[in-house]
Protein backbone atom coordinates (compact mmCIF):
# COMPACT_ATOMS: atom_id res chain seq x y z
CA UNK A 1 0.00 0.00 0.00
CA UNK A 2 2.63 2.47 -1.00
CA UNK A 3 2.53 4.98 -3.78
CA UNK A 4 5.76 5.81 -5.69
CA UNK A 5 6.13 8.84 -3.42
CA UNK A 6 5.94 6.53 -0.41
CA UNK A 7 8.76 4.31 -1.64
CA UNK A 8 11.12 7.25 -2.01
CA UNK A 9 10.32 8.49 1.49
CA UNK A 10 10.27 5.19 3.33
CA UNK A 11 13.61 5.72 5.05
CA UNK A 12 12.25 8.90 6.58
CA UNK A 13 8.89 7.43 7.52
CA UNK A 14 10.39 4.50 9.39
CA UNK A 15 11.83 6.97 11.88
CA UNK A 16 8.40 8.43 12.66
CA UNK A 17 6.54 6.99 15.61
CA UNK A 18 3.19 5.68 14.38
CA UNK A 19 2.38 3.52 17.38
CA UNK A 20 -1.10 2.93 18.75
CA UNK A 21 -0.71 5.17 21.87
CA UNK A 22 -0.83 8.24 19.58
CA UNK A 23 -3.92 6.93 17.78
CA UNK A 24 -7.06 7.48 19.78
CA UNK A 25 -9.78 6.06 17.59
CA UNK A 26 -13.02 4.92 19.16
CA UNK A 27 -12.45 1.29 18.36
CA UNK A 28 -9.34 -0.65 19.20
CA UNK A 29 -6.47 0.18 16.89
CA UNK A 30 -4.36 -2.99 16.86
CA UNK A 31 -6.89 -5.49 15.44
CA UNK A 32 -7.41 -3.27 12.38
CA UNK A 33 -4.09 -1.53 11.72
CA UNK A 34 -0.44 -2.55 11.95
CA UNK A 35 1.62 0.23 13.58
CA UNK A 36 4.83 -1.55 12.52
CA UNK A 37 3.90 -1.06 8.85
CA UNK A 38 3.87 2.66 8.03
CA UNK A 39 1.83 3.91 5.12
CA UNK A 40 2.36 7.03 3.03
CA UNK A 41 -0.07 7.90 0.26
CA UNK A 42 0.16 10.86 -2.09
CA UNK A 43 -2.66 11.62 -4.46
CA UNK A 44 -5.93 13.43 -5.09
CA UNK A 45 -9.00 13.43 -2.88
CA UNK A 46 -11.98 11.77 -4.54
CA UNK A 47 -14.31 11.79 -1.52
CA UNK A 48 -14.36 12.57 2.19
CA UNK A 49 -16.89 10.81 4.40
CA UNK A 50 -17.22 13.29 7.26
CA UNK A 51 -18.87 10.94 9.75
CA UNK A 52 -18.87 9.66 13.32
CA UNK A 53 -17.53 7.50 14.88
CA UNK A 54 -14.89 7.45 12.10
CA UNK A 55 -14.16 9.54 9.03
CA UNK A 56 -12.99 8.04 5.75
CA UNK A 57 -10.77 9.79 3.20
CA UNK A 58 -10.76 8.40 -0.35
CA UNK A 59 -7.58 9.14 -2.33
CA UNK A 60 -6.71 8.36 -5.95
CA UNK A 61 -3.02 7.42 -5.94
CA UNK A 62 -0.58 5.65 -8.26
CA UNK A 63 0.62 2.35 -6.81
CA UNK A 64 4.02 0.68 -7.23
CA UNK A 65 2.85 -0.88 -10.52
CA UNK A 66 1.94 2.46 -12.06
CA UNK A 67 -1.80 1.89 -11.73
CA UNK A 68 -4.15 4.47 -10.24
CA UNK A 69 -5.97 2.99 -7.26
CA UNK A 70 -8.47 4.29 -4.75
CA UNK A 71 -7.10 4.15 -1.23
CA UNK A 72 -9.45 4.56 1.73
CA UNK A 73 -7.91 5.86 4.93
CA UNK A 74 -9.78 6.02 8.22
CA UNK A 75 -9.29 8.42 11.11
CA UNK A 76 -11.20 9.92 14.04
CA UNK A 77 -14.78 11.02 13.75
CA UNK A 78 -15.55 14.31 12.03
CA UNK A 79 -16.41 16.10 15.28
CA UNK A 80 -13.07 15.26 16.87
CA UNK A 81 -11.10 16.04 13.71
CA UNK A 82 -12.83 19.40 13.29
CA UNK A 83 -12.00 20.36 16.87
CA UNK A 84 -8.38 19.48 16.18
CA UNK A 85 -8.20 21.77 13.14
CA UNK A 86 -8.89 19.26 10.36
CA UNK A 87 -12.11 20.45 8.75
CA UNK A 88 -14.24 18.83 6.03
CA UNK A 89 -13.75 21.73 3.61
CA UNK A 90 -10.03 20.88 3.49
CA UNK A 91 -10.85 17.65 1.67
CA UNK A 92 -12.74 18.87 -1.37
CA UNK A 93 -12.61 16.54 -4.37
CA UNK A 94 -9.48 17.29 -6.40
CA UNK A 95 -7.37 18.41 -3.44
CA UNK A 96 -3.80 17.12 -3.63
CA UNK A 97 -2.27 15.86 -0.38
CA UNK A 98 -0.23 13.21 1.33
CA UNK A 99 -1.33 11.20 4.35
CA UNK A 100 0.86 9.10 6.62
CA UNK A 101 -0.24 6.50 9.11
CA UNK A 102 -0.48 2.76 9.57
CA UNK A 103 -1.37 0.00 7.16
CA UNK A 104 -4.68 -1.84 7.39
CA UNK A 105 -4.72 -5.51 8.32
CA UNK A 106 -7.80 -6.02 6.12
CA UNK A 107 -6.85 -4.50 2.76
CA UNK A 108 -3.67 -3.34 0.98
CA UNK A 109 -5.58 -0.24 -0.06
CA UNK A 110 -6.63 0.98 3.38
CA UNK A 111 -4.89 2.72 6.27
CA UNK A 112 -5.39 4.79 9.40
CA UNK A 113 -4.03 8.26 8.79
CA UNK A 114 -2.68 10.33 11.65
CA UNK A 115 -1.01 13.12 9.67
CA UNK A 116 -2.01 14.98 6.52
CA UNK A 117 0.26 17.19 4.43
CA UNK A 118 -1.24 19.66 1.96
CA UNK A 119 0.32 21.06 -1.22
CA UNK A 120 0.87 24.46 0.45
CA UNK A 121 3.14 22.87 3.07
CA UNK A 122 0.69 22.65 5.95
CA UNK A 123 1.06 19.46 7.97
CA UNK A 124 -1.68 18.64 10.48
CA UNK A 125 -1.94 15.93 13.14
CA UNK A 126 -5.34 14.35 13.67
CA UNK A 127 -4.75 14.60 17.43
CA UNK A 128 -4.32 18.37 17.37
CA UNK A 129 -1.47 20.89 17.06
CA UNK A 130 0.75 19.10 19.59
CA UNK A 131 -0.45 15.59 18.94
CA UNK A 132 -2.96 15.80 21.78
CA UNK A 133 -6.60 15.01 21.18
CA UNK A 134 -7.61 16.38 24.56
CA UNK A 135 -8.20 20.14 24.49
CA UNK A 136 -7.71 21.72 27.89
CA UNK A 137 -10.31 23.88 29.57
CA UNK A 138 -9.89 27.63 29.30
CA UNK A 139 -7.29 28.95 31.72
CA UNK A 140 -9.79 31.49 33.04
CA UNK A 141 -12.35 28.86 34.01
CA UNK A 142 -13.15 28.84 37.72
CA UNK A 143 -12.02 25.76 39.65
CA UNK A 144 -14.66 23.06 39.91
CA UNK A 145 -16.34 22.59 43.27
CA UNK A 146 -18.39 19.49 42.49
CA UNK A 147 -18.92 16.84 39.81
CA UNK A 148 -21.23 18.96 37.68
CA UNK A 149 -20.12 20.54 34.42
CA UNK A 150 -18.34 19.38 31.25
CA UNK A 151 -15.41 16.97 31.37
CA UNK A 152 -12.99 15.22 29.00
CA UNK A 153 -11.18 11.92 29.51
CA UNK A 154 -7.71 12.60 30.91
CA UNK A 155 -4.61 10.96 29.33
CA UNK A 156 -4.10 7.29 30.11
CA UNK A 157 -0.42 6.34 29.61
CA UNK A 158 0.12 3.33 27.31
CA UNK A 159 -3.61 2.80 27.04
CA UNK A 160 -4.63 -0.37 25.20
CA UNK A 161 -8.22 -1.37 24.61
CA UNK A 162 -7.49 -4.70 22.95
CA UNK A 163 -4.85 -6.32 25.15
CA UNK A 164 -5.29 -9.42 27.33
CA UNK A 165 -8.22 -9.34 29.76
CA UNK A 166 -7.71 -11.41 32.95
CA UNK A 167 -11.48 -11.92 33.20
CA UNK A 168 -11.32 -14.10 30.07
CA UNK A 169 -9.77 -16.73 32.35
CA UNK A 170 -12.72 -16.53 34.74
CA UNK A 171 -15.56 -17.24 32.35
CA UNK A 172 -18.23 -19.73 33.38
CA UNK A 173 -19.15 -22.47 30.89
CA UNK A 174 -22.11 -20.30 29.85
CA UNK A 175 -19.80 -17.34 29.29
CA UNK A 176 -17.32 -19.44 27.31
CA UNK A 177 -20.10 -20.66 25.02
CA UNK A 178 -21.26 -17.10 24.35
CA UNK A 179 -17.73 -15.87 23.60
CA UNK A 180 -17.09 -18.78 21.22
CA UNK A 181 -20.21 -17.90 19.21
CA UNK A 182 -19.31 -14.20 18.92
CA UNK A 183 -17.39 -12.66 16.01
CA UNK A 184 -15.99 -9.28 17.13
CA UNK A 185 -15.34 -8.20 13.54
CA UNK A 186 -19.00 -8.65 12.61
CA UNK A 187 -21.15 -8.65 15.74
CA UNK A 188 -19.98 -5.71 17.84
CA UNK A 189 -22.96 -3.44 18.59
CA UNK A 190 -20.99 -0.24 17.88
CA UNK A 191 -21.15 -1.15 14.20
CA UNK A 192 -24.91 -0.54 14.57
CA UNK A 193 -24.35 2.68 16.59
CA UNK A 194 -25.29 1.06 19.90
CA UNK A 195 -23.23 2.60 22.75
CA UNK A 196 -22.89 -0.94 24.18
CA UNK A 197 -21.86 -0.65 27.84
CA UNK A 198 -21.28 2.02 30.48
CA UNK A 199 -17.59 1.13 30.85
CA UNK A 200 -17.04 1.65 27.14
CA UNK A 201 -18.96 4.92 27.19
CA UNK A 202 -16.72 6.23 29.98
CA UNK A 203 -13.63 5.16 28.03
CA UNK A 204 -14.44 6.97 24.78
CA UNK A 205 -11.56 9.43 24.13
CA UNK A 206 -11.76 12.87 22.59
CA UNK A 207 -15.48 13.38 23.26
CA UNK A 208 -16.81 15.42 26.20
CA UNK A 209 -19.24 14.49 28.95
CA UNK A 210 -21.69 16.83 30.68
CA UNK A 211 -23.13 16.12 34.12
CA UNK A 212 -26.21 18.17 34.98
CA UNK A 213 -29.20 18.16 37.29
CA UNK A 214 -32.65 17.67 35.78
CA UNK A 215 -35.15 18.30 38.53
CA UNK A 216 -34.54 15.62 41.15
CA UNK A 217 -32.51 13.48 38.75
CA UNK A 218 -28.94 13.63 37.47
CA UNK A 219 -28.24 13.33 33.74
CA UNK A 220 -24.97 12.10 32.23
CA UNK A 221 -24.79 13.38 28.66
CA UNK A 222 -21.90 11.91 26.69
CA UNK A 223 -21.20 13.22 23.21
CA UNK A 224 -20.09 9.75 22.13
CA UNK A 225 -23.03 7.95 20.52
CA UNK A 226 -25.32 10.73 21.83
CA UNK A 227 -25.59 8.84 25.13
CA UNK A 228 -28.00 10.38 27.62
CA UNK A 229 -28.25 8.48 30.89
CA UNK A 230 -30.85 9.47 33.49
CA UNK A 231 -29.88 8.62 37.05
CA UNK A 232 -33.09 8.37 39.07
CA UNK A 233 -32.27 9.90 42.44
CA UNK A 234 -35.66 9.37 44.14
CA UNK A 235 -35.93 5.69 43.25
CA UNK A 236 -34.60 2.88 45.42
CA UNK A 237 -35.24 -0.15 43.21
CA UNK A 238 -35.07 -1.05 39.54
CA UNK A 239 -38.39 -1.88 37.81
CA UNK A 240 -38.76 -5.66 38.08
CA UNK A 241 -40.20 -6.11 34.61
CA UNK A 242 -38.77 -2.96 33.08
CA UNK A 243 -37.21 -2.77 29.62
CA UNK A 244 -33.63 -3.89 29.14
CA UNK A 245 -31.01 -2.00 27.18
CA UNK A 246 -27.25 -1.76 26.69
CA UNK A 247 -27.11 1.09 29.25
CA UNK A 248 -29.64 -0.37 31.67
CA UNK A 249 -31.67 1.43 34.33
CA UNK A 250 -29.80 3.63 36.82
CA UNK A 251 -30.66 4.76 40.33
CA UNK A 252 -28.42 7.03 42.38
CA UNK A 253 -27.65 8.60 45.71
CA UNK A 254 -25.05 10.90 47.18
CA UNK A 255 -22.70 9.59 49.84
CA UNK A 256 -21.16 12.84 50.98
CA UNK A 257 -19.80 14.40 47.77
CA UNK A 258 -19.69 11.08 45.89
CA UNK A 259 -22.45 10.20 43.45
CA UNK A 260 -23.12 6.46 43.61
CA UNK A 261 -24.92 5.03 40.58
CA UNK A 262 -26.33 1.50 40.64
CA UNK A 263 -27.38 0.10 37.27
CA UNK A 264 -29.29 -3.08 36.38
CA UNK A 265 -31.80 -4.19 33.72
CA UNK A 266 -29.02 -4.54 31.17
CA UNK A 267 -29.47 -6.48 27.97
CA UNK A 268 -26.68 -8.94 27.12
CA UNK A 269 -23.78 -7.07 25.58
CA UNK A 270 -20.07 -6.51 25.03
CA UNK A 271 -17.64 -5.07 27.60
CA UNK A 272 -14.53 -5.11 25.38
CA UNK A 273 -14.79 -4.95 21.62
CA UNK A 274 -11.57 -6.87 21.03
CA UNK A 275 -9.43 -9.07 23.26
CA UNK A 276 -6.13 -10.28 21.86
CA UNK A 277 -4.36 -13.20 23.51
CA UNK A 278 -1.13 -14.81 22.28
CA UNK A 279 -1.76 -17.72 19.96
CA UNK A 280 -5.53 -17.23 19.90
CA UNK A 281 -7.94 -15.53 17.54
CA UNK A 282 -9.26 -12.11 18.51
CA UNK A 283 -12.32 -12.41 20.73
CA UNK A 284 -14.76 -10.15 22.53
CA UNK A 285 -15.38 -9.87 26.26
CA UNK A 286 -19.12 -10.31 26.69
CA UNK A 287 -21.58 -9.94 29.54
CA UNK A 288 -24.99 -11.44 30.22
CA UNK A 289 -28.26 -9.71 31.06
CA UNK A 290 -27.47 -10.44 34.73
CA UNK A 291 -24.76 -7.75 34.74
CA UNK A 292 -24.98 -5.08 37.42
CA UNK A 293 -22.68 -2.10 37.86
CA UNK A 294 -21.85 0.41 40.57
CA UNK A 295 -20.21 3.69 39.54
CA UNK A 296 -18.75 6.18 41.99
CA UNK A 297 -18.17 9.74 40.80
CA UNK A 298 -16.26 12.21 42.94
CA UNK A 299 -14.27 15.40 42.50
CA UNK A 300 -10.60 15.46 43.41
CA UNK A 301 -10.62 19.19 44.03
CA UNK A 302 -6.87 19.55 44.57
CA UNK A 303 -6.09 17.96 41.20
CA UNK A 304 -9.25 19.19 39.47
CA UNK A 305 -10.15 15.73 38.26
CA UNK A 306 -13.44 13.89 38.07
CA UNK A 307 -12.61 10.42 39.39
CA UNK A 308 -14.83 7.59 38.14
CA UNK A 309 -14.70 4.13 39.71
CA UNK A 310 -16.64 1.25 38.15
CA UNK A 311 -17.44 -2.11 39.74
CA UNK A 312 -19.02 -4.85 37.60
CA UNK A 313 -20.63 -8.13 38.62
CA UNK A 314 -22.03 -10.80 36.30
CA UNK A 315 -22.58 -14.18 38.03
CA UNK A 316 -23.86 -15.83 34.84
CA UNK A 317 -20.78 -15.26 32.65
CA UNK A 318 -18.03 -14.84 35.29
CA UNK A 319 -16.90 -16.75 38.35
CA UNK A 320 -16.15 -13.59 40.35
CA UNK A 321 -16.71 -9.81 40.21
CA UNK A 322 -14.48 -7.64 38.05
CA UNK A 323 -11.58 -5.71 39.57
CA UNK A 324 -12.46 -2.06 39.99
CA UNK A 325 -11.79 0.14 36.95
CA UNK A 326 -10.77 3.77 37.52
CA UNK A 327 -10.80 6.63 35.01
CA UNK A 328 -10.20 10.34 35.37
CA UNK A 329 -11.70 13.28 33.53
CA UNK A 330 -10.34 16.82 33.29
CA UNK A 331 -12.48 19.99 33.20
CA UNK A 332 -13.37 21.04 29.67
CA UNK A 333 -14.89 24.09 28.02
CA UNK A 334 -16.01 22.12 24.97
CA UNK A 335 -19.59 22.25 23.78
CA UNK A 336 -21.19 18.86 23.26
CA UNK A 337 -22.07 18.42 19.59
CA UNK A 338 -24.54 15.96 18.00
CA UNK A 339 -22.72 12.71 17.28
CA UNK A 340 -25.10 11.39 14.61
CA UNK A 341 -23.40 8.00 14.38
CA UNK A 342 -23.21 6.28 10.97
CA UNK A 343 -23.39 2.46 10.92
CA UNK A 344 -20.14 0.88 9.77
CA UNK A 345 -18.36 -2.38 9.24
CA UNK A 346 -14.75 -3.43 9.58
CA UNK A 347 -13.69 -1.67 6.38
CA UNK A 348 -15.87 1.43 6.29
CA UNK A 349 -19.28 2.98 6.69
CA UNK A 350 -22.34 1.07 5.57
CA UNK A 351 -24.47 2.93 3.06
CA UNK A 352 -26.60 1.95 0.10
CA UNK A 353 -24.65 4.12 -2.35
CA UNK A 354 -21.26 2.75 -1.39
CA UNK A 355 -19.20 1.45 -4.30
CA UNK A 356 -18.25 -2.24 -4.18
Amino acid sequence: MRSRDAVSRMAVIIGVSLGAPDVLAHHSFAPHFDASKPASISGTVTEYEARNPHSYLHIASVDENGQTREYVCESHGVTQLTRNGIRPEMFKAGTRLRVTGSLSRHSPYMCFFDRVEFADGRTLNVNGPRGSSRPAAAATEAPRKDIFGTWLLAPIPNRSTSGPQPMMQLLTPTGEKAVAAYDPFRDDPTFRCDPVAVRRVWGAPGTPLEIVRDGADVVLHHEWMDVRRIVHMNTTAHPKDGPRSSLGHSIGRFEGNTLVIETANYSAGVLNQYVEQPGQPTKGLLHSAALTSVERLRLDAARQRLVVEIDLTDPVFFMQPFPRATMEYAPSDLTIEPFNCSPEGVTGTIRSSRRP
